[in-house]
């Protein structure tokens, strides 16, 4: 199965946006680059982390995703 990422900034970015997923039974799969044995020195270099979802849903996806950041856009 062909998948695509969709990177995340923080794991508050995680919880909100996959509750959306899970309302529109969008399956994923969370790819974290935290490591507590390196003390995050991963996040500070790749970024927080992302989602891996299947290419089937990315239009579907990304269309979501917006919806999610453009609330926190208009205080910025």
């Amino acid at each position: 199965m062909k998948t695509f990422r969709l990177e995340l900034d923080n794991v508050l970015d995680a919880i909100f946006f996959t509750d959306m997923l899970d309302a529109e039974a969008i399956p994923y799969a969370i790819v974290e680059h935290g490591s507590h044995a390196y003390d995050g020195l991963f996040q500070m270099t790749m970024g927080w982390g992302y989602l891996e979802i299947p290419v089937a849903y990315q239009e579907q996806v990304l269309e979501l995703y917006q919806i999610y950041k453009k609330p926190l856009r208009e205080y910025h």
